[in-house]
């Protein structure tokens, strides 16, 4: 009985590396996509006029500046395009010429 042992061939072993080679990779990318993105990193290339929306008490000034100039739109006078005529009304007044209007093609 002879003694055969079966090595390896010279092809397996770069096969071998690049398995555990892409595995590696996939660890790695696993590790970065798991690392949870905190407001500070955002910070490094935040633009100034963004930043607001780091925080919360940020995001909440800029909720309020907007429901206040929204509330203050719908409650004055303008223009919305001063060649063409087009003005902005308070809802109250738009309603009240709505309903002439209405009222007077009845």
């Amino acid at each position: 009985m002879s003694d055969t042992q079966s090595t390896p061939s010279a092809a397996t072993w770069p096969l071998v590396a690049a398995i555990v080679g892409v595995f590696a990779i996939f660890l790695i990318i696993m590790q970065v996509a798991r690392t949870p993105v905190t407001p500070l990193s955002q910070a490094v290339n935040m633009p100034e006029d963004a930043q607001w929306r780091l925080t919360s008490e940020g995001r909440k000034a800029k909720l309020a500046e907007l429901r206040g100039n929204a509330a203050s739109s719908a409650n004055s006078y303008g223009w919305i395009n001063q060649d063409a005529g087009v003005v902005r009304l308070p809802v109250e007044r738009a309603i009240e010429l709505t309903l002439a209007e209405i009222n007077a093609d009845r």
